[in-house]
């Protein structure tokens, strides 16, 4: 009995201190090199203006009607490119989308590397 009172005490002290002890916070992160700022229909095509972090990049707008699996990256098409000098704001048009609902991301190169943004999903009203 005495060892296992003493046994529960020992355990008591070793849990304890890691009890309400907070974590350090998470160091700051880098900004996504490109992110859609807004994205929506004018005068019958899609226009998207972008926000690119990095320099000397190339940024194309991919689409696709929204069909089954809007995530789905197998059927985006190229819908407009730009090369992007300097970060700063941008403007990219699809000018003829195929549906009135339509999936877009934008993709960016930039010294070799490819990322690509989340899908956004735009609805003619």
């Amino acid at each position: 009995m005495r060892n296992r009172v003493l046994l529960v005490w020992i355990l008591f002290l070793l849990v304890l201190p890691g009890c309400g002890r907070k974590l350090p916070p998470l160091p700051p992160t880098e900004p996504d090199p490109v992110e859609i700022g807004s994205i929506r229909f004018e005068e019958g095509r899609v226009v998207a203006r972008i926000r690119c972090n990095v320099a000397d990049a190339t940024v194309t707008l991919l689409g696709k009607p929204k069909g089954i699996c809007p995530h789905c990256t197998d059927d985006l098409t190229v819908r407009d490119t730009g090369v992007v000098e300097k970060p700063g704001d941008a403007v990219l048009a699809d000018n003829a989308p195929q549906a009135e609902s339509m999936v877009y991301r934008l993709a960016v190169e930039h010294w070799g590397a490819r990322w690509m943004t989340p899908a956004r999903i735009v609805v003619k009203r």
